[in-house]
This record gives structure tokens, C-alpha cells and sequence, in this order.
């Protein structure tokens, strides 16, 4: 009898001990809160979330003046263009009922054509006599080739791209609160 109480006093302290361990780590583990503006402002500090890029090479032809060889003159420029599109994460709204995220994104939209100046050149030049203001010339083919570029992009599959990319990046950015035993349900939409 003696050993039969003996057993259960080990077996008691062992679950004691084992208990009383559970609590001391669940009471040191560091309380996380989450709220719609601690998302809210962990996007924002994101911003300018670009999500697609696309490269491109253009042609454009430029032509200033009226009269052949006097005062008319051009050239045709090729060019390589940068655009980038994806949204302003600072627009993003986040709601949070119970244990449900709903983060609402602005649609993207083309944050930039940027056309790279080292890769510019020009063919077909053509000089009039009484027209010999280059500087001007190339800042309007400059302006030229930027709405190439814009008009010449496909911009509709390029923004769908841009916004599916969006949706996956804020997934995965909070893809951690959606795992484990107090686990949120994500929606991501677009607004």
C-alpha cells in the first residue's frame, strides 16, 4: 500500500510539474494584439506597392517645321521604356470582425514610364538650315516617346497582373496570423 501511494505521489508531482510548466511558458509568451490599425498601418508604411514591370523598346519618329531642308527637320529615335504599375498600399482599408481579416486594395494602376536616356538612338536625322535648336527637339521626342510607350503598352492584362500580384504579396505579409491554434480567416478584394 505503502508503494501504490508512493506511485501516485510521483505520478501526481510528474503531472504537477508537467501542468505548471505549460502555464509558466503560456504566462511568459509574449501577448501579440491585432487590430484593423496595426494591419492598416503596416500596409501604409509599404506605400508604393509595385507588382508588375514591363519592358519595352519603341520607335517614334520626330518632325519639327513646315518648309523641306529650310526649317523642317526630324529624326527617328528608338528607345527602351520602363513601366511600372501596382497600388498605393496607404489606400488599402482593413476591417476585423472576431477572427476575420478583410483587407479591401485599391486597384493598380501605372505608377511610371520611365524612359532610359543610355539606350536612346536616333537614325533618319534630317537638319534644316534655319532650325538648329537641338535641346528642344529631344525633350519633345522625350514626351514623344513616353506616350508612345503609354499608348503602346497593354495596360489592361499588365493592371489585372498588377492587382492579382498585390493580393498574393498581402497574403503572404499576413499569411502568419492565419496559422496556428488562434488562427484569423484572410479575404484580400480589390475595391
Amino acid at each position: 500500500m505503502k508503494k501504490i501511494l508512493i506511485g501516485v505521489g510521483a505520478v501526481a508531482l510528474v503531472v504537477l510539474g508537467f501542468v505548471g510548466a505549460q502555464m509558466w511558458n503560456k504566462a511568459m509568451e509574449p501577448s501579440v494584439s491585432l487590430s484593423a490599425t496595426s494591419i492598416q498601418e503596416q500596409l501604409s508604411e509599404s506605400s508604393e506597392l509595385t507588382t508588375s514591370k514591363l519592358d519595352y523598346r519603341g520607335l517614334v519618329r520626330y518632325e519639327n517645321g513646315d518648309i523641306d531642308f529650310l526649317t523642317k527637320k526630324g529624326f527617328t529615335m528608338v528607345y527602351d521604356a520602363e513601366v511600372r504599375a501596382g497600388v498605393d498600399l496607404s489606400q488599402a482599408s482593413v476591417e476585423l470582425n472576431g477572427r476575420s481579416i478583410t483587407v479591401q486594395l485599391p486597384m493598380a494602376e501605372v505608377q511610371a514610364i520611365s524612359i532610359d536616356p543610355d539606350s536612346i538612338e536616333f537614325y533618319d536625322e534630317a537638319f534644316a538650315l534655319f532650325n538648329w535648336d537641338n535641346k528642344q527637339d529631344t525633350t519633345e521626342a522625350l514626351v514623344l516617346a513616353k506616350q508612345d510607350a503609354e499608348g503602346k503598352v497593354d495596360q489592361v492584362s499588365m493592371i489585372d497582373q498588377a492587382n492579382n500580384q498585390a493580393k498574393t504579396v498581402v497574403e503572404s505579409l499576413l499569411r502568419p496570423f492565419t496559422q496556428g491554434e488562434n488562427a484569423y480567416t484572410l479575404t484580400v478584394v480589390q475595391q
